[in-house]
């Protein structure tokens, strides 16, 4: 077994004390994790789920995980100062240190700040403003991404083309601003996206709906398959609050209202009161119309 460090790893439980239990962490021996932190009824033989870092020379485990892991962005607040380095609450008990060489300007105590957890050769993680040397501009070789892909996007930048997005925390890809339209997308902000297209020098064009198309028809599909991932529910609907509706599908709610509009009448869907369920089987007749909507006759 081969610990990661910034990582989250499953530890089995060797043994058990009155203050906690101690976890099998291959090489580095035994990591001792608190009883609050431990499962009910802690045994030997069950495993646990920890974040390994490494502290003051030595491994650390906890069950807390931190708001960012090693090779992930996003966005975190300084604590505390010094004059060479500021650190990050990173949701655990031990802070993020970003040294003042990877900081773009100096920091101060409650910016806040997109940085990207890195590891030195001595297994230390640290924060780093400057991350572009771990990010691939292009779609890395080998890499079998294809166009309608569903995919995993951070917030990193507002540029005159559109937004530069950091994809599945790979490679950088380009949402176009007219895709973007009527959603909040700020420094950090993690959500659910598509590959579009994959140009012919292997940048990558990004959609928030699935078919990089605007408009409620793309939409449409977007939902379709959002419901198909979901066992055919969603509990949204015309009762959901507009930010509601924008963090889980990304549309403002006219838009959605629209959408689930056109797929009841189509049969596609069921609205009940607690969400919109998905209709396996549309009639003959309704199945042209979806056809002829969407040029397929």
């Amino acid at each position: 077994m081969e610990v990661e460090i910034g990582k989250m790893n499953e530890l089995a439980i060797v043994r058990v004390d009155d203050k906690g239990g101690f976890l099998d962490a291959g090489k580095y021996g035994e990591v001792f994790l608190p009883l609050s932190q431990l499962p009910e009824n802690p045994a030997a033989g069950l495993t646990v789920e920890v974040f390994c870092y490494m502290d003051d020379g030595r491994l650390t485990v906890t069950a807390h995980r931190p708001r960012i892991l090693l090779g992930e962005a996003g966005r975190l607040t300084v604590k505390d100062v010094t004059p060479g380095a500021a650190y990050l609450d990173w949701g655990i008990r031990k802070d993020l240190m970003i040294p003042f060489r990877e900081q773009l300007n100096r920091l101060k105590p409650g910016d806040e700040c997109l940085v990207y957890v890195a590891k030195d050769r001595e297994g230390r993680l640290y924060a780093t403003q400057k991350f572009d040397r771990f990010i691939s501009e292009t779609l890395p070789r080998g890499c079998k991404l294809k166009s309608g892909d569903r995919v995993e996007l951070t917030v990193i930048s507002h540029t005159p083309l559109g937004f530069k997005m950091l994809v599945n925390n790979s490679f950088y890809g380009l949402l176009a601003e007219k895709d973007a339209l009527g959603v909040n997308l700020v420094k950090g902000k993690r959500l659910k996206g598509y590959i579009h297209s994959v140009r012919r020098d292997f940048k990558v064009n990004l959609s928030l709906s699935g078919s990089g198309m605007t408009g409620v028809a793309s939409s449409t599909d977007f939902l379709l398959r959002e419901l198909a991932l979901a066992d055919g529910f969603l509990p949204y609907g015309d009762f959901s609050s507009p930010e509601e509706i924008e963090q889980r599908f990304h549309m403002s709610k006219g838009k959605f209202k629209k959408v689930i509009g056109n797929l009841y009448k189509l049969h596609r869907i069921e609205l009940l009161d607690n969400g919109i369920r998905i209709v396996e089987k549309p009639r003959e007749a309704d199945e042209n119309r979806v056809a002829e909507e969407s040029g397929e006759v």
